[in-house]
């Protein structure tokens, strides 16, 4: 009788401690570490969207029924700053997964400590294609990277290049163009490429200066531009607020289209930074915008600006889409293990808010049909009205009044 009671209460415990592995495990949560500028509006942004996608993917059942939790660190878009915030993630915080990010400079100093600590990146803000470069240059010390924001900055720089062709020089017979990018590392990057691909396509450029993003008089440059007979101004910033150079091109009437890469622009608070007077310019939209790019995009679009009344930047749509993709790629691979996730990630197609995410074999995201391509908006009586490519456009390309018609 006694070895029985023995017995069962052996059977018991086994059942007890099996049912206490399995509530454990159920309870576990995922630690994903976000790198962001959190007091500027890119990393605003991002930590806005991340909290909207964890906390939709967590009344969902998490991420195969675990729970995400999120961790931040400011990096300030410094990279000093940036190694000391992935080395919060990594090892104060332990994180599992990492994403985030926003300048190119920070991404470049962050990746060694990632790399080393193995830990799978999806990050949604460095545009510079060094990063993939070092995937392909050796895979096992990179594969933990996948960019799954914005396309690389060559391809800001080529889809900008479209635009000058197949938009200003068909349809406006446009052909002299003044270059101004900011003296970033991406910039410089993207200012390189539009240097060798714009005349390949007619285009010449008249006026090339590199500026100091804290530069707030440009007098010198629009003097230039006016010298050299240029149409069509492009400009390629991120860590300039944007406003000089529209409020300074609408005051003056300085006779250029106005279009380019603005971080700001691309915000809808920016109407109001510039008193409207950014009316007519027009801004790329690199990773995602209110049009018909896949069916979650305007639904994304208009809960973010009822959650924040204002508009995601680039970097929101990246972190909405790289915790929903991360929930994809757990669910389709049935395992949270980095490295099965790395071969699942390698060979997906994921439907985003912003458009398709595919990778290379460097773990870059494809360009175009099948993957992401940005869009052209002009700002248009306080709003971003899209209008190139042809297939997302909400409207017409409208040219300011004081310029010259051809």
């Amino acid at each position: 009788m006694g070895k029985k009671i023995l017995v069962i209460l052996a059977a018991a415990i086994v059942v007890f401690f099996g049912l206490a592995l399995e509530s454990s495990a159920q309870q576990k949560v995922i630690k994903m570490g976000v790198t962001a500028a959190l007091q500027k509006e890119a990393g605003i942004g991002s930590k806005n969207a991340s909290e909207m996608a964890a906390e939709e993917i967590n009344a969902m059942g998490g991420i195969l029924g675990h729970k995400i939790e999120l961790f931040f660190a400011d990096d300030d878009g410094i990279a000093e700053k940036g190694v000391t915030a992935i080395k919060k993630l990594l090892f104060t915080d332990k994180v599992e997964f990492v994403s985030g990010g926003w300048m190119s400079g920070v991404g470049l100093a962050q990746a060694p400590h990632i790399f080393d600590a193995k830990k799978l990146w999806l990050s949604s803000g460095p545009a510079t294609p060094k990063l993939a470069k070092m995937v392909e240059e050796n895979y096992e010390n990179g594969k933990y990277f996948f960019r799954v924001g914005c396309v690389n900055s060559d391809l800001f720089a080529y889809d900008m290049a479209i635009l000058a062709e197949e938009f200003f020089k068909k349809e406006l017979k446009i052909t002299k163009i003044a270059l101004l990018p900011e003296s970033s590392v991406w910039a410089r990057e993207m200012s390189a490429y539009l240097e060798k691909e714009l005349p390949k396509r007619g285009l010449t450029i008249v006026y090339l200066d590199v500026f100091d993003p804290k530069r707030t008089d440009f007098s010198p440059q629009f003097a230039q531009v006016r010298a050299k007979g240029a149409e069509l101004l492009l400009t390629v910033q991120a860590l300039s607020p944007g406003v000089p150079i529209t409020n300074q091109w609408a005051d003056t009437k300085l006779a250029v289209h106005q279009a380019g890469y603005s971080l700001n622009s691309q915000v809808s608070d920016f109407w109001d930074k510039t008193g409207g007077k950014c009316q007519y310019e027009s801004t790329q939209l690199i990773n995602g915008a209110r049009a018909p790019i896949t069916p979650k995009s305007i639904p994304f679009y208009d809960k973010y600006v009822k959650a924040y009344k204002i508009s995601p930047t680039y970097t929101a749509w990246g972190q909405y889409d790289a915790l929903y993709l991360l929930k994809a790629a757990a669910e389709q691979a049935k395992s949270l293990d980095t490295e099965v996730l790395i071969k699942t990630l390698e060979k997906m197609r994921f439907e985003g808010a912003a458009g398709i995410i595919a990778f290379t074999k460097d773990h870059d995201l494809k360009y175009g049909k099948e993957g992401k391509q940005p869009v052209w908006a002009q700002w248009q009586d306080g709003k971003h009205v899209v209008f190139f490519p042809k297939q997302y456009a909400a409207g017409k390309y409208v040219s300011a009044p004081w310029l010259k018609k051809k």
